[in-house]
C-alpha cells in the first residue's frame, strides 16, 4: 500500500510539473514574438508587426493590443483609423494598462477617434498615474497648473505632481521643475537647483524653449 500511495504521488508530481513547464511555454513564446514585433516596429517592418500582434491582441494581450492600437494610430502596415486605436487602446486600458490609459486619455483630450470627454481624460490619467506612470503623473501636473479640466488653478499641486514624475526620470517633467524654480512657480524661487533640473532634461535631450506652464497638445497628421 505504501508503495502504491509512493507511486501514485510521483505520478501526481510528473504531471504537474509537466503541466507547469507546458504551461510555461507559451508565454515564453508570446513575449518572445512581442519582442520580435516591437523591433521590427522600430525598423520600419509592420508588415511583419502586425502578423506577430494582431493573433495575441485578439487572445487578449495587452502590450500586442497597444501595438496595435499603435500602428492604426499612425497608419504603419494599415490604414490610419483613430477610432481602431481608440478600440485596440480601450481593451489594453480594460485591462490596467496605464501606457493605454495615457494614449486613450489623449484622443479623448484631442477628440480624435473619440468625443473629447473631460471627465474621461482625468479619470484615465488619474487611474494611470495612481499605478505610477510618470507620464500621467506629469499631464496632471499640467491640469493643475492651468486649471483644466474641472481642477482649481493650483500652481503648487502642480509642482507637486511634476516632481513626482521628474523623480522618475520623465524628461518634460524634469524640465517643468526647473522651470517652476526658475520662476518661483509653485515652489519659492532657486535659481540654482532650476539648472538641476535643466540639465537633467538636457541630458535626455530636451532643451529648454519656450513657455512650459502654457503647454498645449496637439495632434499631426503622420
Amino acid at each position: 500500500m505504501k508503495k502504491n500511495f509512493v507511486a501514485i504521488f510521483l505520478t501526481m508530481t510528473f504531471f504537474v510539473f509537466s503541466a507547469l513547464t507546458v504551461g510555461a511555454q507559451p508565454v515564453d513564446k508570446v513575449e518572445q514574438k512581442l519582442d520580435e514585433a516591437w523591433v521590427a516596429y522600430n525598423i520600419g517592418q509592420y508588415q511583419k508587426v502586425l502578423q506577430l500582434v494582431q493573433p495575441l491582441a485578439s487572445d487578449g494581450n495587452a502590450r500586442a493590443q497597444i501595438i496595435l492600437g499603435r500602428c492604426y494610430e499612425n497608419g504603419l502596415g494599415v490604414p490610419q483609423d483613430m477610432e481602431m486605436a481608440a478600440k485596440w487602446f480601450r481593451l489594453a486600458a480594460e485591462q490596467n494598462n496605464s501606457e493605454a490609459q495615457v494614449l486613450l486619455a489623449y484622443q479623448y483630450e484631442l477628440g480624435i477617434g473619440v468625443p473629447k470627454n473631460d471627465a474621461t481624460v482625468v479619470d484615465l490619467m488619474t487611474r494611470a498615474a495612481n499605478a505610477g506612470s510618470a507620464e500621467a503623473l506629469f499631464n496632471l501636473a499640467l491640469y493643475h497648473g492651468q486649471g483644466k479640466y474641472g481642477f482649481a488653478k493650483d500652481p503648487a499641486e502642480s509642482f507637486r505632481l511634476a516632481k513626482l514624475a521628474a523623480d522618475k526620470g520623465y524628461a518634460q517633467a524634469e524640465r517643468y521643475v526647473g522651470a517652476c524654480y526658475d520662476h518661483g512657480v509653485g515652489v519659492p524661487e532657486n535659481k540654482a537647483e532650476a539648472q538641476v533640473w535643466y540639465g537633467k532634461a538636457r541630458a535626455q535631450g530636451l532643451e529648454v524653449e519656450g513657455n512650459v506652464f502654457n503647454f498645449v497638445r496637439e495632434y499631426s497628421m503622420p
